[in-house]
């Protein structure tokens, strides 16, 4: 049995975001050449939120944790407080505060029909940061998520903000959108021409080979990575393609996402998609674009050239068939790849391929993704509804050597929803009310934890977006919470805040993640914003709800996800 864990280092610093993609300013019909063409700058009426060098540290469509990038990540010199400008005239549609995710967050709508996004800001523009804070305090919460009722208007190049870092952002920087208004799309921004230089073209690093219904490629059944200096490629039966590819823009290293790729098998085009705009709709689909087993493991973006039945991405312009691709001859083919990023650089590499017959059809006993399952083993069972997987599938479900773990899944096959899970467990009753379930990495730490409800015949119950290994625990341990240094008296419970703008606190909870927080200061709430990846909390003095000079009592309380609750009371003033 696991003990009661206090130590594991999870942050789980992002909000899952899943997409889907719409091909709507695609370059050539099914079967082009698609040779030079720029996609940049085909719009005009927005510019750009920011008057400092413009440098992307991630682009639009770029492969990220479970979604697609939908905007641009401007790089701010490695600091806050940038004035963040209105890109066209229009009113504030929606004011967001989050500890997740954008953080604060502001949308513009435009009269021509866009949206555009500012997130990760440090602050909003004063009318508009007295409107949250009245609200926050009205509400007595620090998420919102709010149309505004008044009107706030701006002009083109007002400032509505400043640059910051709030949210799950993982360093300063304005994180920046264009919708279309009508349906909430996001819009490639690039498509309008800000003056982000760009003359690299894309890299691309090799060619996966991945063998489908029993085929070997250069002998093995397994998925190979072949460089583009290794020409010849040996292939019996049936095949996949998937390219390794990433983009790099001028004047930074990051690495961001392609925007158009192609694949042609004898100079016939089988496969290519765009990715141009995006759609919230659809849940978690960017897996079914991403090769996940390798994305999954390394974080290296490699491209699936085809479709997995099950996805939902209408990015595909060419070869939407699921198939993979055999060849009845054995002459040697040209196998070639060419990715572009949206300003029109291209990289293309060719390699020859030989097929021969498959010697044995080998017969699969995967599960079927179109149909719903329930799959039981020793004492366990899984609930997958139809359509989780984006392929047919195996799911191996058996306990671990140690007691409470289990292998629910294979970790490198991605779910589009989640499934429910019901383990046994010889946890003792008198610990069940802080029980969790974990899914632990390939190193046996622990990465993301659940919170879940015990069923009538004694087992533990949870859902989960993720396969792979998980185990049981507890969480007896509170929240940790300490006052700042620079508060201190020399008494535990007295403090003092002079010269800081600020009454900070740090609060963190190394397993099950912090449920809530509120204080109160001489019996009033007041709002204690929260920052998770800094582990602390603050009431910003700018409020004004408190007194000068005089001694108030503080009470704070916070929750973890499992109920358990720590509290600090003491004195306060401020000088």
């Amino acid at each position: 049995m696991l003990n009661n864990v206090q130590s594991h280092g999870i942050r789980l610093l992002a909000v899952s975001w899943a997409f889907v993609l719409v091909c709507s300013l695609s370059p050539c019909e099914a079967g082009a050449q698609t040779d030079s063409v720029a996609w940049y700058g085909q719009r005009k009426g927005l510019v750009a939120p920011l008057n400092i060098p413009l440098v992307l540290a991630g682009n639009f469509g770029e492969l990220r944790d479970d979604h697609f990038h939908t905007g641009l990540d401007f790089k701010t010199q490695g600091r806050e407080g940038f004035p963040v400008i209105a890109a066209s005239d229009g009113v504030i549609s929606r004011v967001k505060v989050s500890p997740w995710g954008y953080g604060r967050a502001l949308y513009l709508n435009s009269s021509e029909g866009w949206t555009t996004v500012y997130a990760h800001l440090q602050r909003f523009t004063p009318k508009v940061e007295q409107w949250a804070v009245d609200r926050q305090y009205e509400e007595r919460v620090f998420a919102i998520d709010l149309a505004p009722w008044q009107a706030f208007e701006f002009q083109q190049g007002d400032t509505i903000g400043w640059s910051g870092n709030s949210g799950g952002s993982a360093g300063p920087h304005l994180h920046f959108e264009v919708r279309e208004t009508a349906t909430q799309r996001p819009v490639n921004p690039l498509f309008w021409g800000f003056d982000v230089r760009d003359a690299l073209p894309p890299e691309l690093s090799g060619l996966w080979v991945l063998p489908a219904n029993g085929g070997r490629v250069n002998g093995s059944s397994r998925p190979q990575l072949i460089a583009p200096n290794s020409r010849e490629i040996h292939i019996e039966g049936e095949v996949r393609f998937a390219v390794q590819a990433l983009d790099r823009l001028d004047g930074a290293s990051n690495r961001c996402g392609v925007y158009r790729a192609e694949l042609r098998v004898d100079g016939e085009l089988k496969h290519a998609w765009e990715l141009d705009t995006l759609d919230f709709a659809v849940n978690r689909d960017m897996n079914a674009l991403a090769y996940y087993g390798e994305w999954e493991r390394t974080g290296t973006q490699v491209y699936r050239m085809h479709r997995l039945p099950g996805s939902r991405l209408p990015i595909h312009d060419a070869g939407r068939s699921t198939a993979g691709i055999a060849r009845a001859d054995s002459l040697p083919v040209d196998v070639s790849v060419q990715v572009w990023d949206v300003h029109g650089n291209v990289r293309s590499e060719t390699w020859s391929a030989t097929w021969a017959p498959q010697e044995s059809v080998v017969q699969s006993e995967a599960l079927p993704y179109d149909a719903p399952h329930l799959i039981e083993s020793d004492g366990a069972t899984v609930s997958v509804p139809k359509n989780t997987f984006y392929e047919d599938f195996d799911f191996p479900l058996y306990p671990g050597e140690d007691e409470d773990q289990w292998m629910i899944g294979l970790r490198d096959n991605p779910l589009s929803k989640a499934i429910e899970v019901a383990l046994p467990t010889v946890i003792p009753e008198a610990m069940r009310s802080t029980v969790l379930a974990m899914r632990l990495d390939r190193n046996q730490r622990v990465e993301e934890t659940y919170t879940g409800k015990w069923a009538s015949d004694g087992r533990f119950t949870f859902t989960t977006k993720t396969c792979g290994q998980f185990a049981l625990g507890w969480d007896s341990v509170p929240p940790v919470m300490r006052p700042h240094k620079r508060h201190s008296t020399g008494e535990v419970d007295v403090l003092v805040v002079r010269n800081f703008g600020e009454l900070r606190f740090s609060l963190a909870d190394d397993l099950s993640g912090i449920k809530s927080w509120e204080g109160w200061l001489d019996g009033t709430w007041i709002l204690f914003r929260w920052d998770p990846k800094r582990e602390r909390i603050w009431y910003e003095l700018a409020d004004g709800k408190h007194q000068v000079g005089v001694d108030q009592s503080l009470v704070i309380r916070a929750e973890d996800e499992v109920g358990n609750v720590r509290e600090w009371t003491g004195r306060v003033r401020f000088e």
